[in-house]
């Protein structure tokens, strides 16, 4: 995102405020919409939410008989609301601060609060039109009626919802110290809280403690007051209770941000564009290039070992992947039990359908979203035009990055594993780990390729994120990972979809080698292989034009 407002600046010294404001939210706005996360996250994300679900029980009727399709808007809009106002404007006011921006500030004309005005007047504009993208989308296909009587109610709870999030999106970013913690901070709690707040899981009848945690936190408050705007049966839509909440804790919000903003950096950025990268030493792959190195060229192991402690050490520093790779895919594992309870589509207890399911989606997030992305910002910071000059193959330093993601697949693997036999009485065959271990190997092969294919064919990392993320989500939903709809068949299109891309043949894999009480070795050698094909293509692509060979 670029935050280099002097030209804005100089542009408006001499102008009112209000026209300076105006042209600042412009700079802003340019610079948010030519951020590809922020769009996908805010805009992409809950579109395509919105269409899976609907395709999937959008034409089923409520107790009250009206389509499921009509209060689908309300809780996509509210997660793309709280992903501009909170997420996206926390981590913008961080990196602005880290880059010294709101500094520099100070010493122009242009007070550093108008700054803050425009950044956030930016990040409503961005909600604003992912309740208009969603809703427009909802009126044309789904036939979601505008319920015109409520607009104003409408009208007004998500200016409150806007206020309330933009507030606790400013606190943020005032007691964290870096854009990078911004970054897990708003993340890690905005995406676990749409389950338990009636915006992933509209309705469910969630445990006690769940129910408790949501009700106290201010997302469930916004995604039930909007979806009252959407209900087509009485009243005017205003739920004043709901805006009570989302009001009061606009206003811890706001004191937070006023106690704790600062203007000035306080530490490394820890990755204001990126995750964060340690420069690699071209031999051993060591953090500091002074360090003794032994006589002759080291040997294969060594050169290994020093990439894959380098790999491990920048994974380190990257809470957010490690969040997304390991605890999310665990923390699903326990919620949707919990939420649910009784049987998966395939007729097993939920948690034991839904752990192979989960492994797939833990790999895929290790190779083919964390694993490319560090790639393309080390070649994008020049790492790897670098290494080009230096003993050390771009080979082993791809290895290293390929070892780090098996470990962290492993190990993710193993969690999974040992909270679904521990917690969720899960039955494991151990005469069919193997074929646990070689659907993990293959799997974790496959998305490592198809990671680095995709690293070789994007020219620059800020859009590399989006387009893995972007396909990687909604393929979830197809390929029996993330089941919505409970026993509700997918649509034939979304059927064929899923069939035709490796994560639902690997979720299809495991699943055989995991199913209690059945004969064979659990070798599912048919998805095994389609799996093995998309690696194969996938390797092809990658080392025809390998990540910085350009």
């Amino acid at each position: 995102m670029s935050t280099d407002l002097r030209p804005a600046v100089a542009s408006t010294a001499a102008a009112g405020t209000g026209q300076v404001v105006w042209r600042l939210t412009g700079h802003a706005l340019r610079g948010m919409l030519r951020t590809p996360m922020s769009l996908f996250f805010a805009l992409v994300f809950p579109l395509t939410f919105l269409v899976l679900v609907a395709a999937i029980v959008g034409d089923q009727p409520t107790p009250a008989g009206v389509p499921v399709a009509q209060f689908l808007v309300a809780p996509f809009a509210v997660f793309g609301v709280a992903e501009a106002v909170f997420c996206v404007l926390a981590i913008d006011i961080a990196v602005l601060r880290e880059d010294g921006v709101l500094l520099r500030m100070r010493g122009t004309p242009v007070p550093a609060r108008t700054v803050l005005t425009a950044r956030i007047g930016a990040a409503v504009v961005v909600a604003v039109l992912a309740v208009a993208l969603l809703s427009t989308v909802g009126v044309a296909a789904y036939g979601v009626d505008i319920v015109w009587r409520k607009t104003p109610a409408l009208l007004l709870t998500l200016v409150t919802g806007a206020a309330c999030f933009a507030a606790l999106g400013l606190a943020v970013a005032s007691a964290t110290r870096t854009v990078l913690a911004a970054q897990t901070l708003t993340q890690g709690l905005l995406v676990p809280l749409a389950f338990v707040s009636d915006v992933f899981l509209v309705g469910a009848q969630l445990p006690t403690w769940l129910d408790v945690t949501g009700s106290v936190l201010p997302l469930k408050h916004f995604a039930r007051a909007l979806a009252e705007t959407y209900d087509p049966q009485g009243g005017y839509g205003f739920s004043p209770g709901h805006l009570a909440v989302l009001a009061g804790w606009a206003v811890v919000g706001g004191l937070v941000a006023r106690w704790r903003f600062g203007w000035a950096p306080r530490g490394a950025s820890g990755g204001t564009t990126g995750p964060t990268v340690v420069e690699a030493d071209p031999v051993a792959g060591r953090r500091h290039l002074g360090a003794p190195r032994p006589a002759g060229r080291p040997s294969g192991a060594a050169l290994l070992t020093g990439q894959l402690g380098y790999a491990l050490s920048g994974l380190r520093h990257d809470p957010l992947s490690i969040f997304f790779a390991v605890v999310f895919p665990v923390l699903l594992l326990v919620l949707f039990p919990a939420v649910f309870g009784g049987n998966g589509p395939d007729g097993l207890p939920l948690p034991q359908y839904l752990l192979p399911g989960l492994i797939a989606y833990a790999l895929a997030v290790t190779g083919y979203v964390n694993l490319p992305e560090s790639v393309a910002y080390a070649r994008d910071q020049g790492i790897l035009q670098r290494l080009r000059g230096t003993p050390l193959p771009l080979g082993w330093y791809l290895a290293g990055r390929i070892g780090a993601a098996l470990l962290v697949s492993l190990l993710t693997t193993v969690l999974l594993v040992v909270v679904a036999v521990a917690f969720l009485d899960v039955r494991l065959d151990p005469g069919r780990l193997p074929a646990v271990l070689v659907a993990v190997l293959l799997g974790v092969a496959c998305f490592a390729a198809l990671g680095l294919a995709v690293a070789s064919l994007l020219p620059s990392a800020r859009s590399l994120t989006a387009v893995t993320l972007g396909t990687l989500l909604p393929l979830s939903f197809v390929s029996d990972v993330f089941p919505v709809g409970g026993d509700a068949p997918l649509p034939g299109w979304l059927a064929t979809t899923g069939d035709l891309f490796p994560l639902g043949h690997l979720s299809a894999a495991l699943l055989t080698a995991t199913r209690p009480a059945v004969a064979g070795a659990g070798f599912a050698w048919a998805h095994l292989a389609v799996v093995a094909g998309w690696t194969v293509a996938a390797l092809l692509v990658a080392l025809r034009r390998p990540p910085g060979r350009d």
